[in-house]
């Protein structure tokens, strides 16, 4: 499967999903509200449902762009930008492969 294949299979399946919570949410809405019609309900239900797919992908895109930028600013790894220094022993171990790659000329 290609990339672009991938990527789009899981919009979908997210866009399936919220769908079908959506509606399950009108059908649960049209019972705690039985003088409202049931198309209004589920007009509502999935009005909403789309609101929270938006907020969903905008926040994805967000932490996505968010984490590439921490990574090109030199950082080791987005999770670990909210501490003070690197993790420990990795100032160590960058050395240790940094010599094993170039090692000393006799």
């Amino acid at each position: 499967m290609q990339r672009s294949q991938i990527k789009l299979g899981l919009f979908v399946k997210a866009l399936v999903a919220t769908v079908a919570l959506a509606a399950l949410a009108g059908v649960a809405g049209a019972q705690l509200a039985p003088s409202v019609p049931l198309s209004t309900v589920l007009l509502y239900s999935a009005l909403g449902g789309a609101a929270l797919f938006a907020v969903a992908i905008v926040a994805v895109l967000a932490k996505l762009t968010w984490g590439q930028f921490i990574l090109r600013k030199g950082g080791t790894d987005p999770q670990w930008f909210w501490f003070s220094a690197e993790p420990p022993g990795l100032v160590e171990m960058r050395e240790k492969i940094a010599a094993q790659a170039h090692p000393p000329k006799t």
